[in-house]
């Protein structure tokens, strides 16, 4: 333990640093497989998870968290339905406009920020930055049901387009 730094912190940088570099991944591609759409979706439920739980330790309620993640899987879920796709000759492809990949992008480098938010409040340990922490463990669940829900929703409709129902 360096501070107050734990190992659970290390794993949370891996996660975040994961996540992004999986989704810089999945909009240079042209078609994407199943496991690249939810491999960055998660990650990121895994950093919001694990801040959401070290809230609960501090006997933040429950409610506040599922609210956010539910709010995150609908607001994702829309995404998924506007992203257009196409049916070339051999399978579906995602037609990404580059806004599309730049917003999934900073999702992504938000969900990097909340948790270096928790790494350096934690490193501080001041009572006063726990609104800091409740606040980056709100906004990464609400990221990485952004990001299932997205994943989610594409999945289904390149699975119904890939069998001509869509």
């Amino acid at each position: 333990m360096i501070h107050n730094l734990t190992l659970v912190h290390l794993l949370l940088v891996g996660a975040a640093g994961g996540c992004i570099y999986l989704s810089l991944r999945e909009v240079r591609r042209r078609y994407i497989s199943t496991w690249r759409l939810f491999a960055p979706a998660f990650l990121a439920l895994f950093a919001g998870t694990i801040l959401s739980l070290l809230q609960f330790a501090e006997h933040q309620p429950p409610w506040l968290f599922g609210a956010a993640l539910a709010a995150g899987i609908v607001v994702g879920a829309a995404r998924g339905m506007m992203i257009g796709i196409r049916h070339d000759m051999y399978r579906p492809q995602v037609n990404l406009t580059d806004a599309a990949k730049l917003l999934l992008v900073w999702v992504a480098i938000v969900v990097g920020a909340a948790v270096a938010v928790e790494c350096v409040a934690a490193f501080l340990a001041s009572p006063e930055l726990e609104i800091f922490r409740l606040g980056a463990a709100l906004v990464a669940i609400f990221c990485g049901g952004a990001m299932f829900g997205r994943a989610l929703l594409l999945t289904i409709r390149l699975y119904r387009a890939d069998r001509g129902s869509a």
